[in-house]
């Protein structure tokens, strides 16, 4: 039963059972993170990770081959550390590169697999800032770039030209969950392969590679993996893909090069503040939390995305519709509130279910109402 927001938040922060993960975050007083670029608060482990790095190790120190042996041991340690989040093998995940990076590689090595396809289908809005990436793996490869407008235009789309169809897990617009085993399982029914972008997804919302079958994902180290707007993106490649890989395209398999140091340093703090939470409750708190953003919305006049409902559900962001959207966004920072302008028109609040509250969300729909309010008046 819905009563007041802030007494609904109360009880839901008293039954919360990840509440301790909260004390892991170095969290600035007065801010609320809800923006997902900049990797949200700093993890309590950032500075151990460094030092251990540092004094123990010493691979600084040392030689130029040992360093760069340092480093790779460093992502090594990272991806173990990652893989469980997005049910992988540690050998099936590399951490280097930058998303963007990695789907270029991903790409070009899934139309290797598939030599007698021309076309790699992207999701249109999913990959939005990549598309230059996109069309020049495309062009590498000798293949055409074929958008997909909405997943459910797939058994229309999926040919026997496709190579591989390359997808965001949580739709960036909706932040509807899609269902990837089912859309994985429809591509390989018509002789393509599956590329799983895990941004949105990765430490909020179930994850699971190897269940799902998938063949390729990507993913960065930011957002709600909390390794810090500099951290290093990641990749998946499923074993059965990387034996194949190395007959038909030697050194495909491993995408990337090592990031710099401090960067993994920051990546392994975020995955050390995660370690121990159960990727289910992760993603049920990051869809309570969205969920409950949306009810105290309610009664503000603004258009909320609808989520279809072909999907798993709501994933761990809501966007969120204004025309003055950028002057909402800099009103709400000027409040201590952060959140992402996700395109024209259009603001997106992320939900991490490690560092927030559900407080923290009744405050900062308190404070959109009265941005609104306020921009209103000046009208």
């Amino acid at each position: 039963m819905w009563t007041s927001p802030r007494a609904a938040a109360e009880a839901l922060d008293r039954a919360d059972e990840l509440a301790a993960l909260r004390a892991r975050y170095a969290l600035p007083a007065g801010v609320i993170r809800l923006d997902g670029t900049s990797g949200g608060p700093r993890p309590r482990a950032t500075s151990a990770r460094l030092r251990e790095f540092v004094e123990n190790r010493r691979e600084l120190r040392a030689p130029e081959p040992q360093i760069d042996a340092g480093l790779h041991r460093q992502a090594r340690l990272a991806a173990a550390e990652l893989a469980p989040l997005i049910g992988a093998l540690p050998a099936e995940v590399v951490v280097a590169d930058s998303a963007s990076m990695n789907l270029f590689n991903a790409l070009r090595a899934a139309a290797a697999l598939r030599p007698g396809r021309r076309v790699l289908a992207v999701g249109r809005h999913d990959f939005a800032a990549d598309h230059y990436l996109a069309r020049s793996a495309a062009d590498s490869a000798g293949c055409e770039l074929r958008f997909v407008d909405d997943p459910a235009e797939l058994p229309a789309q999926l040919d026997d030209q496709v190579a591989v169809v390359a997808l965001s897990h949580v739709d960036p617009l909706s932040g509807e969950v899609r269902d990837a085993a089912e859309l994985t399982a429809l591509a390989h029914r018509r002789g393509a392969l599956s590329l799983w972008d895990l941004s949105h997804s990765a430490g909020a919302v179930r994850v699971d590679l190897r269940g799902w079958a998938a063949d390729f994902a990507v993913g960065c180290g930011y957002r709600y993996l909390g390794g810090g707007s500099g951290a290093p993106g990641f990749s998946f490649v499923a074993q059965r893909r990387r034996a194949e890989l190395a007959e038909v395209a030697p050194g495909r398999g491993g995408f990337g090069a090592m990031p710099p140091t401090f960067s993994i340093t920051e990546l392994r703090a975020g995955l050390a503040a995660l370690s121990g939470a159960d990727p289910g409750s992760l993603a049920a708190k990051s869809t309570g939390l969205a969920e409950f953003f949306v009810r105290c919305l309610r009664d503000l006049p603004v258009a909320v995305a609808p989520v279809p409902v072909s999907g798993a559900g709501r994933g761990a962001h809501v966007c969120v519709m204004h025309r003055r959207a950028h002057d909402v966004a800099q009103e709400l920072s000027s409040r201590g509130v952060v959140v992402d302008l996700a395109g024209p028109g259009r603001l997106r609040f992320g939900f991490a279910p490690t560092w927030l509250r559900y407080a923290d969300v009744q405050e900062a729909a308190d404070h959109f109402g009265a941005v609104l309010a306020e921009l209103a008046q000046r009208r």
